[in-house]
């Protein structure tokens, strides 16, 4: 049976459909996955909770970081800014909570807490992507306003050069971290 979150996966607009570009449908599957993995933190307790958080950490940190640095600058001028705008701010909301747990063992009396939580707010936020931002970029790309085939072909290459990056390294690197004043000039 699937769990609360994975569960949507497989309704509405959280279904990746065949017409879906390649941009949505990229971020929709890494949508599914955060969804699967958050159900599987419910479930999951010490070593194994901060193995899918520490996973968690690193799939949300590549993904916020393609969304702001190639997805929100081109959607923006399109479909306006306040779906983008609202974005950064969960982004960096989420952000905060991945770096609280960066910094944790997973044996804190809080670990399990700040997991759900950035759960909920992960939900909450792609959530709405899916059933907002992203059927409005995809009106966009029907009317020939974007291009989201040629952004999706961006963020995978962008994607692979971050998950290569940590391979390398373990660490992310520089990123472009996006504010709602730098989209604007993008």
């Amino acid at each position: 049976m699937a769990g609360k979150y994975t569960q949507r996966n497989s309704e509405g607009d959280h279904v990746v459909k065949d017409d879906d570009p390649l941009a949505i449908s990229l971020l929709k599957e890494e949508h599914h996955r955060f969804r699967e993995l958050f159900d599987a933190a419910k479930e999951a307790e010490d070593d194994k909770l901060k193995e899918i958080a520490d996973e968690l950490c690193m799939r949300l940190a590549v993904h916020m970081t393609i969304e702001e640095e190639i997805l929100y600058p081109a959607v923006k001028p399109v479909i306006g800014a306040d779906e983008v705008n609202e974005g950064i701010v969960e982004h960096q909301s989420g952000k905060r909570i991945v770096a609280e747990l960066e910094q944790l063992d997973g044996t804190e009396e809080l670990f399990s807490a700040k997991v759900h939580v950035l759960g909920e707010e992960t939900i909450h936020h792609i959530d709405e992507e899916d059933e907002d931002l992203f059927e409005d970029a995809k009106q966009a790309h029907a009317a020939g306003k974007l291009d989201l085939d040629a952004i999706g072909e961006k963020l995978r290459a962008r994607q692979q050069e971050l998950y290569q990056q940590i391979t390398d390294t373990g660490e992310l690197g520089k990123t472009n971290e996006a504010r709602a004043e730098e989209i604007e000039k993008a």
